[in-house]
């Protein structure tokens, strides 16, 4: 009788022990990471978040005419592929609908109707102001040679209803990337670990005049998004033979974001803790260089 109660025992431990092993393997690992690092290698890690400005040069081939990176983000929560989140914590998803409310920029005092919206003013594409050198002419005619193609969704087209219209994909020119900068110290290098990619609707497109999150993406369901979609693509002006992937593109760093927070115990951005943009910025550029340094600086003797 008291060997089986001993040996019950020793299974029963036996079993706690690999329970407890697992889960130290799990905690070990950040599920949010493409090609994840053990935290035992982990010698050094910083939290960073980066602003891109898509309309900037440096990140035009990001924003291509009919190739946005923010017309296929949209169009893989329509069709079902993305799941989008309510912000960068990725904690908390958001409904289809939940996410159309976002985009949705509701009428205000003076504003167009549903009809007009429908009949094509104030969409992309529509006639301008004419500048005395037949600018807004042109416009009209762009119109009227691309009326028989069928419009891409959240591009060329706003779809009205009563509240107000689809911000076009254009609309949404910047976007955040949240990522771990990570000395493996097993095999002695860095490397920076994006681990979500948020859409932001600027200060002049919301209705109260703030800038708010459309909403956060995991990014290593966007990598895998952008490898099976050949029309994800980095427009490669220099050599249109040579389009990339956009999953490559940010594998390759092909875009310029300035840093705006690091991980800090108030979580603030840096224009907070500096009192001004100005020194934010100032401060971000210094960042910057103490990160390229910091490696280099690791291994002199």
């Amino acid at each position: 009788m008291k060997k089986i109660t001993v040996l019950t025992c020793l299974l029963a431990l036996a079993a706690t022990s690999a329970v407890v092993a697992q889960e130290k393997s799990d905690n070990g690992i950040n599920p949010l990471s493409l090609r994840p690092v053990h935290e035992s290698n982990v010698m050094y890690k910083l939290t960073l978040w980066r602003r891109l400005d898509l309309n900037e040069k440096a990140n035009q081939p990001l924003f291509a005419n009919g190739s946005e990176i923010t017309k296929h983000l949209i169009d893989g929560v329509k069709a079902g592929v993305l799941e989008p989140y309510d912000n960068d914590s990725v904690s908390t998803k958001i409904t289809l609908e939940e996410f159309t409310k976002r985009l949705t920029k509701k009428f205000e005092g003076g504003g167009l109707s549903k009809e007009e919206i429908e009949a094509g003013f104030g969409t992309e594409g529509a006639a301008s102001e004419d500048d005395g050198w037949g600018g807004g002419g042109a416009a009209t005619e762009t119109t009227s040679q691309n009326s028989g193609d069928k419009p891409a969704a959240t591009t060329t087209t706003a779809s009205a209803n009563a509240e107000g219209y689809e911000l076009f994909a254009k609309d949404l020119y910047i976007i955040e990337i949240k990522e771990d900068w990570i000395f493996d110290k097993q095999r002695s290098r860095q490397y920076f670990d994006i681990q979500t990619v948020t859409i932001k609707i600027p200060s002049d497109l919301s209705s109260d005049g703030l800038e708010k999150e459309l909403a956060s993406f995991k990014y290593k369901e966007l990598e895998s998004y952008f490898r099976l979609n050949p029309n994800c693509i980095w427009y490669n002006a220099a050599n249109t033979a040579q389009h990339k992937n956009l999953a490559d593109a940010f594998e390759l760093r092909l875009f310029n974001g300035r840093i705006i927070k690091k991980s800090n115990a108030l979580n603030k951005y840096l224009d907070q803790i500096y009192k001004s943009p100005k020194e934010g910025l100032q401060k971000s550029q210094q960042l910057e260089y103490e990160l390229l340094e910091w490696e280099n600086n690791l291994w002199e003797f």
